[in-house]
């Protein structure tokens, strides 16, 4: 066994550029894999970290579902129910500090947060890092460390929260200074705690945002759950558990650790193809050799292990790169993922720590997968006699064959790794939608061998037009190794595939993303209030009084509960959407449903919500409202688009009916609509006067902006993932050549001696190359596109596929990028041939 070893080592390193070629593909495959597993890893503790900070000791939360809070005797109630050891109320609202930046424009928002200095401490511990904690009945505030540093505060520091109630009082003393950004992660890092009495009056509220509650011991939250929902018949609510909030929030990112997931898979399964191949020109290189071992002794399963020794070599060595490769990939994914404010969703995203089971997974999966991928070369030369030593090559149907069957094996191997690896919420529909994903490429792969010929050809057509002979020498060589050929054009189109599928999913998500600007918003530009101002106060009309302002639409964001469950939920007067042209109706009306809403009694469903709640128009919906009753509204119309929410689409209610029965108080937003050739005059007026009333003004095409470059930074990234599965192939690519120059050595002296240039030896594997980049290039965009309808359907079913469109730009880069990689990936093979000396090379044997 130790002479076999030595004999594989020495054999490894005989062919040193093929060796590190393997070794780099498989560093890279599993290098993406951990990559993948440490940043999922990374935003999962995130996920942790924030469910723990906010919710501290607490096992339930009560949260309020509408603006007007949860009452008095609601928090009585809860504090009542048997089993309940603690509660916690507390206020959170959006305002600003009375502190202006340069220029006179308002710092960032802030987020207030009110507690019981008496109640909190026992479910919230709160640690300043300086200064110290208010107790009851004092005036004073605690602020986060980012906003300290942003805002150039410290303890003593005296801070004016803007709000509508008791100016007199919203002056706070920072007593101390809270690390990080504070105790809401998924608020922003500019967090000031008051006393909850405080932030009452400073906002004018009654109730409270939510109660979070710590259980006696011995009672679960099952049994807890079931009692609240006994006693709290007077309002409506959300009642939630840590696991709960953990769960919403890792939805939020399902997605994205789902495509990184899928992306690691796929380049590992391209890896997998590099050193299936790798190993299968070995064989066929050392035939003669390995029969001689066979006529000197050797048994099948000593042949056997010395092919499995080598890809053992290959993975272990890979594996160990690949982690380091994976350890940077990963931070930059992480940094690259992560927004302006260091988040991702609604939490931050904490360093990329990888621990040592994340980095024995990721080698021992290399192993397997190298390992899986070498099966079918050993058992192939372990079936070698020695008559073949005789023979110049085995027959080529059957290894085409045996190694296009065996790919269904290393599939189903690194399936197998997919599904361990899968992420936490990824979900079972996730789940098959990436397998199908995967499967349409391995069909892809298993089946290129049947279209290389007619493929080639046409691949040939651009260099035959000025190099002829060189383009049927070059196509004749790749045609009558189809399996190599197959296996390599197999990779470099799952690779190009890839980018294309994540470049047109990310372009149709985009458009997507952003139709509700120009579908519903009937403005130019929206002033986003930070607490919801009531109409009285004549803020729309200041804003409506400015010249060359048209029209100002309150718009006012909320939460409805239909049979139990939480729906978004907005209002708007439906006047001012029909003057406008706002919305486009899939079903219904929209003349006779605009002009009759604002009455009141019905609603509007996007069609994504329709079709979620299985209703159609004319249909009753029972929403519960404030007062603890019912509101019985009337689908008016199903619309294209609405406003987006947290969970969805808004469900469009009129305003009527939303501070009437829903509790609203007042306008979330403003969409002011210009007189025509009066923008830039009525933008300035109304940007002037934006920050005295304590309005963030934004342009509809800043918006539509800024959505777009969070979505072109995530689907970059993915596409930079996809990338490295090209840069494997290329890596492909050279052995490939590398093994066809090799094997026509005698073949290209002959050539030589007949009249051949180096010149043209070089040109005749670089055309080569070309060939297989752009036999790539066409299964790539064909196989993505198709990846990309079928990730698209999935999404948003037939009426998203039908408004599908391609990335043309994407589809040219990555084209040329296929082909570049081909091209460059035979610069070694083309110097390697039109090196070659003519007397050595008839010689060759």
């Amino acid at each position: 066994m130790r002479r076999l070893s030595a004999l594989a080592w020495r054999s490894l390193l005989a062919r040193r550029l093929r060796t590190f070629l393997t070794t780099a593909g498989i560093a890279l495959g599993v290098g993406v894999l951990f990559a993948a597993l440490a940043t999922n890893a990374a935003v999962d503790a995130s996920v942790d970290r924030t469910v723990a900070t906010m919710l501290g000791n607490a096992n339930l939360r009560v949260s309020a579902f509408q603006e007007v809070g949860l009452s008095d005797e609601t928090q009585q109630a809860i504090a009542r129910t048997p089993g309940v050891q603690a509660i916690a109320p507390q206020i959170e609202r959006r305002t600003y500090l009375q502190v202006q930046a340069a220029g006179g424009a308002l710092r960032p928002p802030v987020t207030v947060l009110g507690i019981d200095p008496a109640l909190d401490p026992k479910v919230h511990p709160l640690t300043p890092i300086r200064g110290t904690v208010f107790g009851p009945g004092s005036h004073a505030a605690l602020i986060s460390e980012a906003l300290a540093a942003q805002d150039g505060l410290t303890t003593g520091s005296v801070v004016t929260i803007l709000g509508p109630f008791s100016p007199e009082q919203s002056r706070f003393t920072v007593a101390g200074i809270l690390p990080g950004g504070g105790p809401l992660p998924t608020s922003g890092d500019r967090v000031v705690v008051i006393p909850i009495d405080a932030a009452k009056a400073v906002f004018g509220l009654s109730g409270v945002s939510r109660v979070d509650i710590v259980l006696a011991p011995g009672t679960s939250p099952d049994v807890a759950s079931g009692r609240l929902e006994g006693r709290l018949v007077s309002q409506p609510y959300t009642l939630s558990a840590p696991g709960d909030v953990a769960a919403a929030l890792r939805s939020s990112i399902a997605d994205f650790q789902a495509t990184t997931a899928l992306i690691a898979a796929i380049s590992l399964f391209v890896g997998a193809l590099l050193i299936f191949n790798t190993l299968s020109m070995t064989v066929v290189e050392r035939i003669r050799e390995v029969a001689l071992l066979r006529a000197a002794g050797a048994t099948r399963d000593q042949v056997h292990r010395f092919v499995l020794l080598q890809a053992l070599a290959l993975g272990l060595v890979g594996s160990v790169v690949g982690v380091g490769l994976g350890w940077l990939l990963a931070r930059w994914l992480a940094g690259g993922l992560a927004g302006p404010a260091g988040t991702v969703g609604s939490f931050p995203v904490g360093g990329v720590d990888p621990t040592l089971g994340a980095i024995a997974l990721a080698v021992a999966v290399g192993l397997v997968v190298t390992l899986a991928a070498a099966i079918e070369p050993a058992w192939r030369a372990g079936r070698i006699s020695p008559v073949e030593a005789l023979k110049q090559r085995p027959e080529l149907s059957r290894v085409l064959a045996a190694r296009m069957r065996w790919l269904l094996v290393v599939f189903a191997v690194v399936g197998v790794v997919g599904l361990i690896l899968w992420p936490r919420g990824g979900g079972s529909p996730g789940i098959a939608g990436s397998f199908l994903v995967y499967g349409i490429l391995l069909v892809v792969t298993l089946l290129s061998p049947l279209v290389l010929p007619a493929l080639g050809r046409v691949a040939g057509l651009p260099f035959a037009a000025l190099l002829r002979a060189e383009e049927r020498l070059a196509r004749g060589t790749l045609i009558r190794e189809r399996s190599r050929t197959a296996l390599t054009v197999g990779s470099l189109t799952i690779g190009l595939a890839m980018i294309v599928a994540v470049a047109a999913v990310g372009q149709n998500d985009r458009r997507a993303a952003t139709a509700w600007l120009a579908d519903v918003v009937p403005g130019d530009e929206v002033a986003t209030a930070i607490r919801p101002i009531p109409l009285d106060q004549g803020v729309q009309d200041q804003l409506a009084g400015m010249g060359g302002v048209a029209r100002v639409t309150p718009i006012a964001r909320f939460d409805v509960a239909y049979n139990g469950t939480r729906i978004d939920a907005a209002a708007m007067p439906a006047s001012d959407l029909l003057a406008d042209g706002r919305l486009t109706f899939v079903t219904g009306d929209r003349a006779t449903a605009l002009a009759q809403f604002d009455t009141g009694g019905l609603v509007l469903l996007p069609h994504a919500q329709a079709d979620r709640l299985k209703v159609g128009l004319g249909d009753h919906l029972a929403f519960a409202t404030a007062d603890g009753g019912t509101a019985d509204l009337r689908v008016a119309g199903i619309i294209e688009h609405s406003l987006p929410g947290r969970t969805g689409e808004a469900v469009l209610i009129a305003w009527s009916d939303a501070t009437s029965r829903f509790g609203v108080v007042g306008a979330d937003a403003f969409a002011i609509r210009f007189l025509p050739g009066q923008e830039d005059r009525a933008r300035l007026l109304v940007e002037q006067s934006a920050a005295e009333m304590a309005l963030q003004v934004a342009p509809i095409s800043a918006i539509h902006g800024a959505a777009g470059d969070a979505l072109d930074r995530v689907f970059g990234l993915f596409d930079a993932l996809a990338a490295i599965a090209v840069i494997v192939a290329g890596l492909g690519i050279v052995n490939t050549l590398t093994m066809n120059v090799l094997e026509r050595v005698r073949e290209i002296g002959v050539l030589r001696a007949l009249g051949m240039t180096r010149r043209q030896v070089w040109r005749m594997v670089i055309v080569e190359a070309g060939i297989l980049g752009v036999m790539g290039v066409v299964l790539g965009t064909l196989t993505g596109v198709l990846v990309a309808v079928v990730m698209v359907g999935l999404a948003g079913g037939t009426a998203a596929i039908l408004a599908i469109q391609l990335p043309w730009q994407i589809l040219g880069l990555a084209a040329v990028y296929g082909i570049a990689v081909a091209m460059l990936a035979a610069a070694y093979p083309a110097r390697l041939a039109a090196g070659m000396s003519i007397v050595r090379a008839v010689s060759f044997e």
